[in-house]
C-alpha cells in the first residue's frame, strides 16, 4: 500500500524500522498525552478461528496526505482481545490529521487467521466507518496480513454485483476472485468473491450481495483475480454492478490470464466504457430468375439473445465497391460493425414499395458472426403485390442444412403397442439422431395396431449408405409387447429392407440391431449369438474366445467373437451378457456348437453360463455353466429342444401395473491421474472401485474400467453434490499397487477435484474429501478425445549387429503408449553394427514424455544389443537419453528418463558403470567341458559377478538388514550356526570363542550305517523352510529383480490371512517332533553339552513363530543344572 506523504526526503537511503523501539516511542508519545484522542471500534467476523493474537497496528490518513504514525490497539504481544463475533473499542492518542479518509489495519500473528467485519473511528465529533468484510491471513485471499481501507459517515451500501463467464472458459475458476468499485466521493477496499459453490464455469452466471462503503456514483471497477489456483484462465465476459440507486453495466470478453490475452490477471473498466464493436459478415444470394426492375433499397434487422440491430440500408455496407447490387444469381457481400447482441435468433429483411413496382426472390442468407454462421433458408417472393407488408419477411436460423428426407414404413405382426417407438439410422459417414414415430405421413397420430403398416415422413442428416438400424420402444403405457415384422426405408432413390419377425418387451429386450437384407450376402444368413458369463467371484476372462457351429447340412469355419463396437477388453466379464451379430453360411438344424478360448491374457479361466442362438426365425438354448481354463479350453454344447419364433397374441395382465418408483440417474464422468512410480498399464483389467457420497445418498461399489488415458464413465443414482469418495481395490491375483496423484468427477455441469498422492494396494480402500489439486499443472478436460502425432525414434548401435526385437513403452503425463521398432523409415534392417537407424510411428499424444522402458524380446540364441545413443521427437519437442547400454535375454528391461528430467546422480552413474563391468567380465566365463567317466565338479565363479546386489543398490534403499540371504558364499552354503548367531546374538563375536572347545574336539567314534547312500546332498543341514502356496499365473515367467517388492507384498498378504492357523500348526507339529526325537533327555548328557543342544534346538527347530513358541516352552520344562533356559538366557 503506498503511504508516501510527497513530503521531501534529505537523500539518505531508508533503515529498517526497530519495531520495539517503535512500540516504545508509541507507548512514550501516550504516556507523555501527545496528540488528540481517537475512539477506535473493531468488529470481529463470526468465523471459526477467526482470531489474532499477535499485536494489532492501526495507521489513520487525512485528506491533504496528513497520518498518523502507526498506532498499537494491544496491550501485550499475545492480548487475546480479538475473538470471533467479538466488538473491541480502544482509546488512543496521536496526530491530529482532520477527518479520517482512510486507515491501514494490519497484524502481526502469521499463525492466525482473522476475520475483519469493520472499523469505526470517533474523532472531532465525525463517526466514520471502514467497511472490511474480509480476512488477514497468511493462506486465504491475497494472503496479506494488512488492508487498506476507506471510510464514510453514510451507512454501508448494498452492491449486488453479476460476474458473467464466457463460452471459452473450459476449467472452473478456482483461484479467488476480487472487485473494487470506484466512486465520485471514495472506494471500496479489495472485496472477494467467494462463491457458495463451484462456480466461474463456462456460460455460469453468478449473483453476490456484497455490503461495503458507500461510494457515491460508481465511475469504475477493477475487477480480477489472484492467480493462485490450480485453474488461473478466466474468460471473464460481462459485469453488471446494482445499487438502490443505479445500475452499470461492463463488458470485458477478454481472458485474465498470465499466458493468455494481455497477461495481466486484473482489468479497469470504467463507466459507460463503449467495448470495440463486432463485426457482421453477410452474404445474399439472389436466385436466378429474370426480373424486369432491379432494388437497391434492401433494409435489415437483427435479433439476439442480448439485443437488436436496427434497420439498416445494406447498400451503404457492402464489402466491395461492385456498382451493382441484388442482381439476377447474384452473391452479395456486406459487413456491419455494431455492438453485441449475442446469439442471433432472427432477422427481418425486405424494403418499402408502396407503388408496387418491384419483386425480389430471396434465395438464402448467410451472417458470420463469432465464429458462427447462421443459414437463413427463405426461397420466397418479396413484393408488394403479393399484400400489404409481403415485401417483409421475419425468418430464423435453420438449425441444420444438410437434413434429408427418409421414408419410413414399418410393418406390424400379430400384436399392437401403445409406447413410443424410437429408431436410429446409421450409416458409412454418419447416424441420426433418435427419431421419435409419433406422427405419420398424413398427419395422424402413430398407432401400432395389429397387422398396421405405417408410412412416416423423417427429415435428418444423410448418413450415407445406411449399414444398419437400432429400433424399439420405451415400454410406456398399457401395451408393452410389440411383434415387429419389417421396416422399408426409402433416401435419394436408395430402398432398404430389414426383416425383424421378433417380439420387442421388457421381458426379452426392448431394442434391436438390424441389417438390411442387402447387407446379408445371398449364400449368407445372420446368426445373433448371445454369451452369458457366470455372476459369480472370477468368472470373467480376457482371453479370445472363439466358436464353431454344426447343423445338420453344414458346419461354419471357426470364428473369433469380437465385434467392432466395443473394446474387447470390455467382453466376457463377470455377470455380462455379449450380442455378436455375425454372417455365416446357413448350416441347417444346428446339432452342436464347440465354444473355446485360447488362454491367452492375465485371467485365462472363463466361467460359461449360457449361450443362446437366433438363425432366422429358429432360437437355440445351450446351458453351459463350464469352466474353461488351461487345463480345458474348449468345450462341445448340444442345444436344448429349439423353438420356432411365433407370433402369438399375447397374454394381456387384467391386474393395474404395480406403481415403479424411478430413481433419477445421471452419467458421472472419472478421471485418476497417476504419478511417475506407476509402471502397470493402465487397463479397464483392474480391480479398482469407487463409492461416491453425496447429499442424496451414495452410489453402490461402481468398478473403475479404466481406458488407456485413465478416463471411465458410468451411470447410476445421482446423488446430488457430492461431499466423499471412497476409492479402493479388491484382492486379484496381480498384486498390484496403484499410485494414484488425483482424481476429478464430472457430474453434470459440476465437477469436484480430489487430491490423493496415495498409494492403493490390494484390499485396502481410502476415505477422500473434495480438495483442490496441489499441483500446478493445468487439470486436464474430461471427455476430450486424444490426438494422434508422430513420434521419430533415432538409435545408434554399437560394433555388433544385432537380430532381436526391441520394444519400446514411453510414459508421458497423459498416458502410455507401446512402439515395436520393427521396421525404418528407409526400410533397411535395423540395429546393424555402429549404425544409426530412424522409426517413425503416428499413435497418441501421451503428452510431455516422462520416462521410457526398453523391453529386449529375443531369445537365448541372439547376441546383446548395444545401445549407444537414443533421441524421441515429437512434434517440436526434443527428447534425448544417456543411454550406453547393453540388453540381453537375462538382462531384458531397462527404464530410461530424458535428460532434462533428472539430474545426473554420480552414486546412480557409479552403480551402473559397475553394473556394466561386471557383466562385460561374466559373459568371459565358460564352463568347462565335461569329459567321459570323470566327476564334473568345478568352481563356480558367478557369484563373484553377480550384478543384484548393484540392483538392489540402484532400485532400492541401501538400509538393508543383514540376513541369511544377503550373505552368499561362492559355494553358496552358509553353516546354520553361523546364520543364527549373526542374526540372533547380541554379542556374536563373543559367543563364538566358544567355551570347552578342547573337549568339544574328543569325538567319540560313531558307527555308521552302509546301507545309506551318503554321496548325494549335504546332509548336515536342515531341510529349507517353505510355505505351501499356489504359485500367481503372473510368475511363471522368469523373475526379476524388480519382481521382488511384489512377490513380498503377495506373500506377505498370504501369510497373514491364516498365520493364527499357520502358529498352532507349527505349534503342534514342532512338539510332537520334539518328544518324537527324543530332546526331552537333555539333563542326562554331560553339562557341557547342554546348552550347545538348547542353541541347536532353537536353530533346527524354530523357524517360525509357532515353533519357537514350542521351543522355548519345553525347554522351560528340561530341568538344566536345577535352573529354567530360555532363549533369551541362552542366546
Amino acid at each position: 500500500m503506498p503511504c508516501c506523504s510527497r513530503k521531501k526526503t534529505d537523500g539518505i537511503e531508508p533503515q529498517p524500522i526497530d519495531r520495539n523501539k517503535e512500540k516504545s516511542a508509541i507507548d512514550s508519545n501516550n504516556s507523555s498525552n501527545s496528540g488528540i484522542d481517537y475512539s477506535i471500534t473493531i468488529k470481529t467476523g463470526n468465523y471459526d478461528n477467526s482470531t489474532t493474537n499477535g499485536p494489532v497496528y492501526i495507521k489513520i490518513f487525512g485528506r491533504d496526505n496528513k497520518q498518523t504514525e502507526d498506532l498499537l490497539l494491544t496491550n501485550s504481544p499475545n492480548d487475546k482481545s480479538f475473538q470471533s463475533d467479538s466488538i473491541k473499542k480502544f482509546s488512543v492518542k496521536g496526530a491530529d490529521i482532520g477527518k479520517p479518509h482512510r486507515i491501514i489495519i494490519r497484524h502481526e500473528d502469521n499463525e492466525n487467521e482473522w476475520f475483519i467485519d469493520y472499523v469505526e473511528i470517533s474523532v472531532h465529533n465525525f463517526l466514520i466507518r471502514f467497511v472490511a468484510n474480509r480476512w488477514l491471513s497468511a493462506t486465504k485471499h491475497d494472503q496479506k496480513l494488512s488492508v487498506e481501507l476507506f471510510g464514510s459517515e453514510q451507512p454501508a451500501a448494498l452492491y449486488n454485483v453479476e460476474v458473467q463467464t464466457g463460452s471459452e472458459q473450459i476449467e472452473p475458476l478456482d483461484s479467488p476472485v476480487y472487485i473494487q468499485i470506484h466512486g465520485t466521493t471514495t472506494r471500496t477496499p479489495k472485496i472477494f468473491l467467494e462463491p457458495k459453490d463451484a462456480s466461474f464455469t463456462k456460460d455460469s452466471t453468478v449473483n453476490f450481495d456484497i455490503s461495503s462503503n458507500n461510494v457515491g456514483e460508481i465511475q469504475k471497477i477493477v475487477i480480477g483475480h489472484e492467480g493462485t489456483g490450480t485453474v488461473n484462465d478466466w474468460y471473464l465476459k460481462n459485469v453488471k454492478v446494482q445499487t438502490s440507486a443505479e445500475q452499470q453495466k461492463f463488458t470485458v470478453n477478454k481472458w485474465l490470464s498470465k499466458t493468455k490475452g494481455d497477461q495481466k490477471l486484473f482489468v479497469e473498466l470504467n463507466r459507460n466504457a463503449i467495448s470495440p464493436p463486432e463485426i457482421y459478415s453477410i452474404t445474399i444470394r439472389t436466385a436466378d430468375v429474370q426480373r424486369i426492375d432491379t432494388i437497391e433499397n434492401i433494409e435489415m434487422s437483427i435479433h439476439g439473445s442480448n439485443g437488436h440491430i436496427d434497420k439498416i440500408l445494406l447498400k451503404d455496407h457492402v464489402k466491395s465497391n461492385q456498382q451493382k447490387i441484388f442482381q439476377k444469381g447474384s452473391l452479395d457481400e456486406f459487413e456491419i460493425e455494431d455492438k453485441d447482441i449475442g446469439d442471433i435468433e432472427s432477422i427481418t429483411i425486405g424494403f418499402n414499395d408502396d407503388e408496387q413496382i418491384f419483386a425480389w426472390l430471396l434465395e438464402s442468407i448467410d451472417i458470420k458472426y463469432k465464429e458462427t454462421v447462421y443459414r437463413f433458408q427463405t426461397q420466397c417472393w418479396l413484393s408488394s403485390r403479393l399484400g400489404s407488408n409481403f415485401s417483409w419477411i421475419t425468418i430464423k436460423p435453420d438449425t441444420n442444412n444438410d437434413n434429408i428426407n427418409y421414408k419410413v414404413i414399418i410393418e406390424t405382426g400379430d400384436s399392437k403397442i401403445d409406447a413410443n417407438v424410437i429408431l436410429c439410422i446409421y450409416g458409412d459417414k454418419d447416424t441420426t439422431k433418435n427419431l421419435a414415430l409419433r406422427t405419420t405421413k398424413d398427419g395422424r397420430s402413430a398407432k401400432f395396431d395389429k397387422d398396421s403398416r405405417l408410412e412416416f415422413d423423417l427429415k435428418d442428416i444423410d448418413v450415407g449408405k445406411i449399414q444398419k438400424i437400432n429400433i424399439g420402444h420405451d415400454g410406456k403405457g398399457d401395451e408393452q409387447q410389440w411383434f415387429l415384422k419389417s421396416i422399408e426405408i426409402e433416401k435419394n432413390d436408395e430402398y432398404y429392407l430389414f426383416k425383424a419377425y421378433r417380439w420387442l418387451s421388457e421381458e426379452q429386450e426392448n431394442f434391436i440391431d438390424l441389417l438390411s437384407e442387402e447387407t446379408l450376402e445371398e449364400d449368407q444368413i445372420l446368426y445373433r449369438i448371445k454369451i452369458i458369463t457366470s455372476s459369480e467371484d472370477d468368472s470373467g476372462t480376457d482371453s479370445n474366445v472363439f466358436m464353431k457351429i454344426y447343423g445338420e447340412n453344414d458346419q461354419t469355419k471357426r470364428f473369433q467373437l469380437i465385434t467392432t463396437e466395443q473394446d474387447s477388453k470390455l467382453l466376457f466379464k463377470k455377470g455380462k451378457t455379449d450380442k455378436f451379430d455375425i454372417k455365416l453360411n446357413d448350416v441347417g438344424n444346428i446339432q452342436k456348437i464347440n465354444i473355446a478360448q485360447d488362454g491367452k491374457g492375465l485371467h485365462p479361466v472363463w466361467h460359461l453360463k449360457t449361450v443362446e442362438i437366433q438363425k432366422g426365425t429358429e432360437f437355440y438354448k445351450f446351458n453351459a455353466d463350464e469352466i474353461l481354463d488351461l487345463s480345458m479350453l474348449d468345450v462341445d454344447l448340444t442345444p436344448m429342444p429349439h423353438v420356432r419364433l411365433q407370433s402369438p397374441k399375447p397374454i394381456k395382465s387384467e391386474t393395474p401395473p404395480k406403481s415403479i418408483i424411478k430413481v433419477q440417474e445421471t452419467m458421472y464422468e472419472v478421471l485418476l491421474r497417476f504419478d511417475s512410480r506407476q509402471e502397470t498399464p493402465i487397463d479397464d483389467d483392474n480391480s479398482l472401485y469407487m463409492i461416491i457420497f453425496g447429499v442424496n445418498g451414495q452410489t453402490k461399489k461402481m468398478p473403475l474400467l479404466l481406458n488407456k488415458n485413465g478416463e471411465t464413465e458410468f451411470k447410476t443414482n445421482d446423488v446430488g453434490k457430492i461431499s466423499k469418495i471412497i476409492l479402493g481395490q479388491d484382492e486379484t491375483k496381480h498384486q498390484v499397487i496403484w499410485h494414484v496423484d488425483n482424481i476429478i468427477i464430472k457430474r453434470g455441469n459440476e465437477i469436484t477435484t480430489f487430491n490423493v498422492e496415495r498409494s492403493i494396494e490390494q484390499n485396502t480402500q481410502i476415505e477422500l474429501t473434495p480438495s483442490p489439486i496441489r499441483k500446478p499443472s493445468e487439470t486436464p478436460t474430461i471427455g476430450v478425445e486424444t490426438k494422434d502425432i508422430d513420434y521419430e525414434i533415432k538409435t545408434t548401435t554399437g560394433e555388433k549387429s544385432f537380430d532381436g526385437k526391441i520394444t519400446f513403452k514411453i510414459r508421458g503425463e497423459l498416458g502410455i503408449i507401446t512402439i515395436p521398432l520393427t521396421k525404418t523409415k528407409t526400410d533397411a534392417k535395423p540395429f546393424q553394427s555402429k549404425a544409426t537407424d530412424e522409426f517413425l510411428c503416428r499413435t497418441n499424444d501421451v503428452g510431455k514424455l516422462r520416462r521410457i522402458i526398453i523391453e529386449y524380446n529375443g531369445t537365448k540364441n541372439d547376441n546383446v544389443w548395444h545401445l549407444k545413443k537414443l533421441q524421441i521427437i515429437k512434434g517440436n519437442e526434443i527428447y534425448n537419453f544417456n543411454t550406453n547400454i547393453r540388453l540381453d535375454y537375462h538382462e531384458n528391461k531397462v527404464t530410461l528418463y530424458p535428460n532434462d528430467q533428472r539430474k545426473e546422480d554420480f552414486v546412480q552413474t557409479e552403480l551402473r558403470r559397475l553394473r556394466e563391468n561386471l557383466h562385460s567380465e561374466s559373459l568371459k566365463l565358460r564352463r568347462p567341458l565335461h569329459k567321459a567317466h570323470e566327476p564334473f565338479v568345478y568352481n563356480d565363479l558367478r557369484p563373484y559377478f553377480d550384478t543384484s546386489t548393484v540392483e538392489k543398490a540402484i532400485h532400492e534403499p541401501l538400509e538393508t538388514p543383514t540376513g541369511y540371504y544377503t550373505r552368499l558364499t561362492a559355494l553358496r552354503i552358509v553353516e546354520p550356526w553361523e546364520a543364527y548367531g549373526m542374526d540372533y546374538g547380541v554379542n556374536y563375536e563373543l559367543l563364538k570363542q566358544r567355551r570347552y572347545r578342547t573337549q568339544s574336539a574328543k569325538r567319540s567314534t560313531i558307527k555308521t550305517d552302509d546301507s545309506i547312500d551318503r554321496t548325494q546332498g549335504s546332509t548336515h543341514l536342515p531341510e529349507f523352510p517353505c510355505v505351501a502356496m499356489q504359485k500367481p499365473a503372473a510368475y511363471q515367467r522368469t523373475l526379476t529383480l524388480n519382481d521382488v517388492s511384489k512377490i513380498r507384498s503377495f506373500l506377505r498378504t498370504h501369510h497373514t490371512l491364516k498365520a493364527d492357523y499357520q502358529k498352532e500348526k507349527d505349534y503342534k507339529r514342532t512338539h510332537d517332533d520334539f518328544y518324537r526325537m527324543k530332546l526331552d533327555n537333555a539333563a542326562s548328557h554331560t553339562p557341557i553339552n547342554r546348552d550347545n543342544m538348547v542353541r541347536v534346538y532353537h536353530s533346527y527347530l524354530g523357524t517360525t513363530p509357532g515353533s519357537k513358541k514350542a521351543v522355548r516352552d519345553l525347554c522351560d520344562q528340561i530341568p538344566l543344572n536345577a535352573t529354567k533356559t530360555t532363549v533369551e538366557t541362552t542366546v
